[in-house]
């Protein structure tokens, strides 16, 4: 196969990524001068009995994304197909994916965990609000940039509110971070993307997802078996609290959960406060995300503040 040099207007500049059905490349954008993040799917590699429908939802991505304007989502500037492939200009995005974080082991302490969830939900609660459901949240669609910020990426199986690609009866997702209804084919809304967070915020904070397994028996224990409480399986790094959020977050019955990510937002943050004795820090800035040195246990007065005078203080 030839060397790509040129998509459209954007010039290739390297390749970046590798899937089963395409490439994604890093491209330039010589009228705006901006490096962009081009997907594509080729056309012949995708089976003829379904090119349609991949295709169909491969645009679907960029309807679903581009219909957003938020800094906690990638942004998507373009769609176009050649003979050959279709594909996709969208922000570039320097950083990693926590999946890669998670893989590693590399785990965050609590105040890391709730800035992550409440930039995550933030930009969910935006798509939601813009009639846009997710329903492929977890560790790898999200993506960390080296200032802590936080990128929600990949919305090629979204359900848009105008969109026949998702109706009541197909079943897609990613088998751990699943909701029931999503298993059982139902009709899904902001309520599913609720429940997938949960399972993000779960593995945060223990390192484990609340459902593992054999792929074929994730879905009977989501649909039908109790989580641990995250207190259990991680005691010295997760305080009780978080035992009934995650509860109301991963309940069955999509009517027990969360109503929305602000609210899910909202009772996080009262969590950690209550936690952390201190209202100020629930307004948590994006931390960095950079694990190289490990941060002190304690914490030292700065120069010239008596240790007896912060202690009655405190």
């Amino acid at each position: 196969m030839a060397v790509l040099k040129q998509l459209g207007k954007y010039k290739v500049v390297e390749v970046i990524g590798k899937g089963a059905m395409g490439v994604v490349y890093k491209g330039y954008d010589p009228v705006l001068e901006r490096h962009v993040a081009l997907k594509t799917v080729r056309k012949e590699l995708v089976d003829q009995d379904t090119a349609g429908a991949i295709i169909a939802r491969f645009k679907n991505e960029a309807l679903a994304a581009g219909r957003l304007t938020h800094p906690g989502i990638v942004g998507i500037y373009d769609y176009g197909e050649t003979k050959q492939l279709a594909y996709i200009a969208m922000e570039f995005v320097q950083g990693r994916g926590l999946r890669d974080f998670l893989s590693r082991q590399e785990r965050f302490g609590l105040q890391d965990v709730v800035s992550i969830m409440t930039q995550l939900l933030d930009a969910l609660d935006y798509a939601h609000d813009h009639g846009v459901v997710h329903r492929d949240v977890k560790p790898a669609n999200i993506i960390m940039t080296p200032s802590g910020k936080l990128k929600v990426a990949d919305f090629g199986i979204a359900r848009i509110d105008r969109s026949n690609l998702t109706q009541t009866g197909s079943i897609m997702g990613t088998p751990a971070y699943m909701s029931p209804e999503q298993y059982s084919g139902q009709q899904v809304d902001r309520r599913s993307d609720i429940f997938s967070c949960g399972v993000v915020l779960y593995e945060l904070l223990t390192g484990v997802k609340p459902f593992e397994g054999p792929t074929q028996s994730i879905g009977y224990k989501i649909c039908h078996e109790p989580h641990r409480n995250p207190s259990e399986v991680n005691p010295q790094g997760v305080p009780q609290v978080f035992d009934a959020i995650l509860a109301k977050a991963l309940a069955k019955a999509p009517g027990e959960r969360y109503a929305s990510a602000r609210e899910f937002s909202r009772a996080i943050a009262k969590a950690f406060e209550s936690f952390s004795g201190s209202p100020e820090t629930t307004a948590l800035l994006p931390t960095v995300i950079h694990r190289e040195t490990q941060r002190p246990d304690t914490t030292f007065p700065p120069p010239g503040w008596e240790a007896e005078k912060l202690r009655g203080l405190e």
